[in-house]
Order: C-alpha cells, then structure tokens, then sequence
C-alpha cells in the first residue's frame, strides 16, 4: 500500500496493488484507491465521541462518588450519634439495619449490643433492688436477736432476771447466737463459692440411712407444722458426695418444703439411674408458679413472706448455695412445682464406681 496525491482528486489517495498472477507469470494489477480525508474524518469522529463519553463518565463517576460518600458519611455519622447516645446510658437506641455492606452488618451488631446492654441493666436493676432487700431483711433478722442476747446477758449481769428464769434465758441466747451463726455462715459460704474456695472431700456412704437421720433431726421442726417426714429409698443404695456439704444442700431443701408445708408429708425418696444417684424431696405444701419457680434460685430471691409465716429460705440465699454446691459436685438440681400442688426438688449426683473411684 503506498499513499501519493491523485491529480484527479486533488487529495491524497492510499492506493493499493493487488498482482494478478497465473503460476509464476504475472497477468496484471488490480489498483484500489481510497481517499485519507474520509478515514481521518470517521477516526476523528470516532476520538470526538470517545471524548465525549469519557468525560461524562468521569463526571457521572465523581457525581456518584459524592453521592455514595455523602451517604455512607451519614450513615457512620447516625453510628456516631447513637453510640454516644449508648454512652450517656440510652440503651434503647436503634439503628436501621440492612445486609447489603459492612455499615449495615455493624448496625446489626450494633442493635444486638444494646439489646444485651439493656437486658444486663435490667438484670442488674433487679439485682440491686433485691440486694436493698436483701441488706433490710437481714439486718433486720440481726437486730432481732442480737437485741434480745444483749437484753438477756444485760439482765443475767444485772440479777434482774430471777434465777429460776436463768436457765431459761441462756438457752434462748444459745438459740439467738445460732440464728446469728446460720446468717453468717450461710453469707461466707456464698462468698467462698463464688472464690472457688470451697474444697469437698466426696465420699461413698448409704442414702437411706443419709436421709434417715436427717429425717431424725428434722422431726421436730416437722411436727411444729404438723408435717410427715417419710423416707423412701433402698438399703443398698449409695451416693458419690462430700458428706457435710451433701447434709447442707438437703437440710436447706427440706426446711424451705417444712415452712410452705402444713398437715402435709415431705418425702425424701432416693434411688439410682444410669451413673448417677437421685435424690428427690417432695411436699405436698401451697406450691409455686412459674415466675416464682425461675426466681428460687437467686441469690436475694425470697418468696412473698404474705404466703407464710417465713420468709422462704429465711436469708434468702439458701437455695442459692444448694445449686452452686451441686453444681461444684458435678452434678444438677432442678424443681418443679405448681400452686396448690406441692413441690418436687430433684437432685442428681454422678456415681463413681469402685473402677472409677
């Protein structure tokens, strides 16, 4: 191809030979001519538009980008606002929530923290509620008998009181002083659990007679209910616990059934599943419902002393102790209970056989 000025045309010309060829003998020539202003014309064009196009893409792009920009600085600005909402304590803040970005996952994010930020105030609202209670219920419970031991040791010291009246007067301060111990001791043993300081020395031993002698010295604040205390459990049955602790959580249950209990019975039943020992205590005193039922083991959960001459667990934090000291035994205790029904405490300790041990 060679481009030269064509006279005819006065223009510049691409022309083009094409040989025509028989074999090896050369027959002739095709010549082809085409004007360059043409190509040159439709090229321009062609760049004019590219041009064009190019630049109302960049516009379009930066228009976008702003847009785009402007949103997302918006949207980070309302994350912004909303977290410092969370700051001054409103934790009912929301955000709208979408799964199309990264934004929109963390609003979701977002939404579910102050859910559980609203959900652990409440918790720790009522916590705190029933703490208050909780400090007035037992001083008030101290100050009961620590006024009648400085009441009676201020009358012994002073002869006021006869002397007929004397032995008297020491076992009721010997009754007060135990009241006082039980409040304490029940105290520190919950702060010894929640440290982990609480050691147990397991060991195999009968459940009849276990439940047997509880049931003995349980009588007495039974028969002032006018309660049955009955034992059901086989002679060769065996539990897995720390012995003392054991006496601990069962006394704990029994004595909450003796005070919602009245001409009733309470069972202490035993008896043995796969690899584990089951004790159960069941009354057939005034019940629970349901929201009562969830509540019983808290720590400053004390039922409605209108229900009873007794406040349930006296300090509160009996049953409290019982779940936390299963629990440290590897083992489960739930209740079951409804009004006017009775309750049933079900505990389960794991069994470790002779090959286990």
């Amino acid at each position: 191809m060679t481009i030269k000025v064509d006279s005819r045309f006065n223009q510049e010309m691409s022309v083009v030979y094409v040989p025509i060829m028989n074999g090896e003998t050369y027959l002739g020539a095709v010549i082809l001519n085409a004007p360059i202003s043409g190509t040159e014309k439709v090229v321009g064009t062609i760049n004019q538009y590219m041009f064009y196009t190019i630049l109302i893409s960049i516009l379009v792009a930066l228009i976008l980008s702003f847009l785009m920009s402007k949103l997302q600085v918006n949207r980070i600005n309302k994350l912004r606002d909303a977290t410092k909402r969370v700051t001054r304590g409103d934790y009912e803040t929301r955000l709208k929530e979408n799964n199309v970005d990264e934004i929109g996952e963390l609003s979701h994010d977002f939404n579910l923290m102050t859910e559980n930020l609203a959900e652990s105030r409440e918790e720790i609202e009522r916590q705190e509620r029933r703490r208050r209670q909780f400090i007035t219920d037992v001083s008030h419970e101290m100050r009961t008998p620590l006024t009648t031991i400085s009441g009676l040791t201020e009358g012994l010291v002073s002869d006021v009181i006869p002397k007929s009246e004397t032995s008297r007067a020491i076992k009721l301060i010997d009754t007060e002083a135990k009241r006082l111990t039980k409040l304490v001791n029940e105290n520190l043993d919950y702060e010894r659990i929640q440290a982990n300081k609480i050691v147990l020395y397991p060991t195999k031993f009968g459940v009849h007679a276990f439940l047997d002698l509880l049931s003995e010295q349980l009588e007495p604040l039974a028969s002032k209910k006018k309660d049955k205390l009955i034992v059901d459990a086989p002679l060769d049955l065996e539990v897995y616990a720390d012995y003392d602790r054991l006496t601990q959580i069962v006394m704990n249950i029994v004595k909450n059934s003796i005070q919602f209990t009245e001409n009733g019975t309470i069972t202490l039943r035993g008896y043995k599943d796969y690899k584990e020992t089951i004790l159960q205590i069941h009354d057939t005193g005034i019940g629970m419902d349901t929201e009562e039922l969830e509540q019983i083991w808290e720590r400053f959960y004390k039922a409605d002393i209108s229900r009873t001459n007794t406040a349930f667990g006296e300090s509160g934090i009996g049953l409290s102790i019982v779940r936390q000291l299963v629990e440290i035994h590897g083992g489960s205790v739930t209740a079951e209970s409804e009004p006017g029904c009775g309750s049933t405490f079900t505990i389960r300790l794991p069994f470790y056989g002779d090959n286990d041990v």
